[in-house]
């Protein structure tokens, strides 16, 4: 038995005499390579780490707070705890690991304050987010947060890796300038039990522009504000509340009448005139007339509503408001449980943006974050009053819903054309740039002129290079398959 012609896979450049296979298999796995290379070397083509399933930081997080305080209360996870800061002092963050969040939660909303980490300034508090991330320029292990000029509550830091951040941390967009959807529920709440699924429906699977804006406001309970934004977020919705002017006050025997002694119902009204005019929505969604269980509050907020509708387009009434956000006609608004032109919602069908439960079953866990008030309520599908799929359209400028089962039946939610650009005047020559004056560019064009002058097809260098590799080697394996090939058809001539 004559002796195997094997070739050493480790050593792809030793071809054995009369074998062609190893210069072919070199020429082969060079092509690769610098195909690798070529890849590796293109701008945004590299894969991205893998993220981690939580990137918080539990361990090495070391704070350093004013007048002697004990950090414990601010790193236990708990809104239930806090920190009284004095005005205008700091708070020194310290991690064995590199952070590139901090999300804070704060007892009520702070004024505007200073975040300093790696040189960098970052002016936070303009939002007076209740809930507040911090993104860093870059990760860093030490930082400072300057405090705002008045006395503030903390109560919660947590630290994050860069990645992908958990998705409890909520990353709040600013309220809307204007919205699809305005949703006007009175309590902290009731945007779950009686609304029932719109808000994960519109604002989480359909991704809409929803602005929920309260009647009233609880900093009067200190957790009750926690729950309202842990419920929103819950559901899909991501641009800040508007938390409204009315502290959430008892009022005698749940009356109408007494709700307007109570509030104001001129004030009640002002402020929903406002609201229609600011957001321009083209859907608007309130209470019950009765109040639902007969509530005050619930049946003002419902009430002025309805006689907000008829003025916001007048510029006569509250010329304030006209003169600041201009006037407005609200296309369709409905209320919960409105007799007339009546739709029943369908809550039960899946949600992709929420893995596949429903609108209902996410009205029932936006709720459940409203821990203080599950004892006493439920989101519900029947009954008389609890039933969160009935609404009835009262006002519409686009005609009665003839399908239902929508409450954008009839709008157009297609993008407003944006204004006609000026034409373009007929840009000047370029003139030509000294060595002496390319040097004296700023860094944040350096990266334009390293563009410039990386070569062939605007790639860096590294990227031309790796392609010119990559040609050669498929020339060279080109030419060993000519070459063999050729060889082969000799031989077969000296054999015949």
């Amino acid at each position: 038995m004559g002796q195997e012609n094997r070739q050493d896979p480790m050593h792809f450049g030793k071809a054995r005499p009369g074998n062609g296979r190893s210069a072919v298999r070199f020429a082969a796995a060079f092509a690769l390579l610098s195909a690798i290379c070529l890849f590796a070397a293109l701008p945004g083509a590299r894969a991205q780490d893998a993220v981690p399933a939580d990137t918080r930081i539990v361990d090495g997080v070391t704070l350093a707070l004013p007048g002697g305080l004990q950090p414990q209360s601010l790193l236990d996870g708990s809104y239930g705890t806090w920190a009284d800061l004095p005005g205008g002092d700091a708070i020194g963050i310290a991690s064995d690991e590199a952070f590139a969040f901090v999300y804070l939660i704060w007892d009520t909303p702070p004024g505007a304050w200073r975040f300093l980490a790696g040189g960098a300034t970052l002016e936070m508090g303009q939002n007076a987010y209740l809930h507040e991330l911090v993104r860093l320029d870059a990760p860093a292990r030490q930082a400072a947060m300057l405090l705002p000029a008045q006395a503030g509550r903390l109560c919660d830091v947590y630290l994050f890796r860069s990645g992908e951040l958990p998705a409890w941390v909520q990353q709040w967009q600013p309220i809307l300038e204007r919205a699809d959807l305005l949703a006007l529920p009175t309590h902290a709440d009731d945007e779950h039990l009686f609304f029932g699924g719109i808000l994960p429906t519109y604002a989480g699977e359909r991704q809409l522009a929803v602005q929920v804006a309260y009647m009233t406001n609880h900093w009067g309970e200190r957790y009750r504000p926690h729950e309202l934004l842990n419920g929103l977020w819950t559901v899909g919705v991501t641009a800040y509340p508007l938390i409204g002017p009315f502290a959430d006050l008892y009022v005698s025997k749940e009356s109408l009448s007494a709700a307007e002694r109570t509030y104001g119902r001129e004030s009640v009204l002002e402020f929903q005139v406002e609201l229609l005019r600011r957001f321009k929505p083209k859907v608007v969604v309130g209470h019950d007339l009765a109040g639902e269980y007969g509530h005050g509050a619930h049946r003002l907020n419902a009430a002025t509503l309805v006689d907000a509708l008829a003025l916001c387009g007048d510029e006569a009434a509250y010329p304030d408001s006209a003169g600041r956000w201009g006037l407005w006609e609200t296309p369709k608004a409905y209320l919960h449980l409105y007799a007339e032109n009546g739709i029943v919602m369908d809550w039960n069908l899946p949600l992709e943006r929420f893995g596949g439960r429903t609108a209902y079953e996410m009205a029932v866990e936006g709720f459940a974050c409203h821990r203080s008030q599950t004892e006493y309520f439920s989101v519900r599908q029947d009954g008389t009053w609890h039933d969160c799929r009935k609404f009835g359209l009262v006002h519409t400028l686009v005609g009665p819903d003839a399908a239902g089962g929508d409450l954008f039946e009839n709008i157009d939610l297609s993008p407003e054309p944006e204004p006609d650009p000026e034409p373009p005047s007929d840009p000047a020559p370029p003139e030509p740039v000294s060595p002496l004056d390319a040097a004296r560019m700023p860094e944040a064009e350096a990266p334009l002129q390293q563009q410039a002058a990386g070569g062939a097809f605007g790639l860096p260098p590294a990227a031309v290079v790796a392609g010119l590799l990559a040609l050669a080697a498929a020339l060279a394996l080109v030419a060993v398959l000519s070459s063999r090939a050729l060889r082969d058809r000799g031989g077969a001539r000296r054999r015949t």
